[in-house]
């Protein structure tokens, strides 16, 4: 999976030397499953991360300053609760998750151990997630967990959002997020085996847009890279688009983690620094923890760095069980030569920097 610019060696030691500095400070810190838990040398000691005044991360159950959070790793894509099917999900809302939550709290735990102390769920009720399930879960636990909300696919959405405008679709998603304590809008994404977006699905990201332009909460997308049948015929270049349909609101790229970026095809690097290089963060969210099937992503992820876009990547895993997937893809980082410093970054302060918002008085 080698490209022909770098041998390992030398890429293994140009991300070391970009992140260097402190690893021997910071290796106390690396939990024996590879997630990082910042000691409290670390975390007063390691590079300062600036919020607004006023800035919190909003979980199901309170507001937490983004200090709140430093203690430990954040997954900003996975999926608690909620079953869906793509045979029967055709022009109506599947009924809340019934599922036992008791697989779930019991794979959560296992994480806490290891690190995590804060989980986003991507889940919304075109996906038939039970809000009440991530209470309990949070409640049974005591891990921060981020309710979403929104729209996922052109195929989940409700009938009525066909004839409703941009505007009545921000109102309702702003009185959804205020009533349920949404900390995020996503994931929100375009149907796979595309050349472009429905009509239907513009209309739903430009109305997500306005949404956070009303309350300031972030979005994360996801998109059709490597998804269906006809996943050739999916631009290189859609992620830019849909960040070009959220900037044609107003909303900032700095406010939006583009999803599934570890499923565009190849080792090239255009796609994810243009992203980077615009101010989007980039999500690596469909982490599969076994050094065979992330070999292309650590090869990303490596490249990546290299361009200097640390405090652009989000890593999560978008499943519903064995959040330590990401916890063996730190682990081959680190193998890779990534410091202890940049997993520190990508680990636990890019997430807080991307949820923490200042809500509007």
């Amino acid at each position: 999976m080698e490209d022909s610019t770098f041998s390992r060696p030398n890429r293994r030691r140009a991300v070391q030397l970009i992140g260097a500095i402190g690893v021997s400070l910071l290796a106390a810190g690396r939990s024996s499953t590879g997630f990082f838990t910042p000691s409290r040398r670390v975390a007063s000691g390691g590079q300062q991360v600036s919020f607004p005044e006023g800035a919190v991360i909003r979980t199901i159950f309170s507001d937490l300053p983004p200090d709140a959070l430093a203690h430990g790793t954040t997954l900003f894509h996975e999926h608690l609760d909620g079953v869906y099917s793509r045979e029967t999900r055709q022009l109506q809302l599947p009924p809340p998750s019934s599922a036992s939550i008791d697989p779930v709290v019991s794979d959560i735990e296992e994480a806490m151990e290891n690190g995590v102390v804060c989980i986003v769920d991507g889940g919304h009720p075109d996906m038939g997630v039970n809000y009440e399930h991530l209470r309990e879960i949070s409640a049974q636990t005591d891990l921060h967990v981020v309710a979403s909300g929104g729209y996922y696919l052109r195929n989940t959405y409700p009938a009525e959002i066909s004839t409703m405008t941009e505007d009545q679709i921000a109102s309702r998603l702003v009185a959804e997020a205020n009533a349920g304590r949404f900390g995020a809008y996503g994931e929100i994404g375009n149907m796979a085996g595309r050349a472009d977006f429905f009509a239907d699905e513009i209309k739903v990201f430009r109305a997500v847009g306005k949404a956070h332009l009303q309350n300031n909460l972030p979005i994360f997308t996801h998109n059709s890279y490597g998804s269906g049948p006809n996943a050739d015929v999916v631009p290189r270049d859609i992620a830019l688009r849909q960040l070009d349909v959220y900037e044609s609101v107003g909303v900032e790229p700095r406010r939006i983690a583009v999803g599934h970026m570890d499923s565009l095809p190849g080792t090239n690097t255009d796609i994810i620094n243009a992203l980077a290089e615009r101010g989007a963060f980039v999500g690596f969210d469909r982490i599969r923890g076994d050094a065979t099937r992330d070999e292309a992503r650590v090869t990303l992820v490596l490249s990546f760095l290299e361009a200097g876009h640390v405090d652009r990547l989000l890593l999560s895993s978008d499943t519903r069980s064995d959040f330590l997937k990401v916890a063996r893809f730190t682990e081959q980082l680190q193998k890779a030569g990534v410091s202890d410093e940049m997993i520190h970054t990508i680990m636990v302060d890019n997430p807080r920097r991307f949820l923490a918002f200042v809500p509007p008085e």
